[in-house]
């Protein structure tokens, strides 16, 4: 009982879902993506995280247990690493790879420590970054973008399933594929581990 009540605790993180909701109603450029979800969906304000259509059809299926990441030194507590994590593997618009850290390859103790370093791509610019190098604002910007993101893309789904099953479909081919991608990706991190580990210790 005493474990189920500390993981339902609401952790005091420096994002928070229902902030970020309220603020980006307030703004003109992102408004009308928010109302627009709220039309298929119900309304973001008051919604927890985990009740979104999102998050319960999507996000929520990617399975981030079985490793710890690598967070920026002093921030560990202050973000919601999981969601996080789930965010970046799961969005469209960019990508990422995972690699262990060199403080768990030399003391290759608990579960794996990994380094995600992230792949911005545009039609004119490339960016490449570890995820442990982030500034808080930097941080902040990747929960924003990554949130965004996933609201658009739930609308646009509705929206075209609404008018043409086909396109509607094509979002969830990729959703699978995106799923895909990470499980194998987890799979061969972990198969690394193990064998690593078991190098440390012959």
């Amino acid at each position: 009982m005493k474990a189920i009540k500390e993981k339902n605790m609401k952790k005091n993180y420096i994002f928070k879902f229902k902030d970020f909701v309220k603020e980006s109603l307030k703004k003109k450029k992102t408004r009308a993506s928010f109302l627009k979800y709220g039309k298929y969906f119900g309304s973001l304000v008051g919604t927890p995280l985990e009740d979104t259509n999102f998050y319960k059809n999507y996000l929520s299926k990617f399975d981030v247990s079985g490793w710890r990441v690598a967070c920026p030194y002093g921030l560990e507590k202050d973000y919601d690493y999981e969601l996080l994590i789930r965010l970046i593997v799961a969005s469209f618009s960019s990508d990422y790879e995972l690699h262990l850290d060199e403080r768990w390859r030399a003391s290759p103790v608990g579960p794996p420590l990994v380094d995600i370093c992230l792949f911005a791509r545009s039609e004119v610019s490339s960016a490449k970054k570890f995820l442990q190098d982030l500034s808080p604002t930097q941080i902040y910007t990747l929960y924003d973008i990554y949130l965004r993101e996933q609201i658009d893309i739930s609308s646009l789904y509705a929206e075209e399933s609404a008018r043409d099953r086909r396109e509607g479909d094509a979002i969830l081919i990729e959703r699978r594929m995106k799923l895909k991608k990470y499980e194998m990706r987890k799979r061969a991190l972990l198969l690394e581990a193990a064998e690593y580990r078991q190098t440390k210790v012959i």
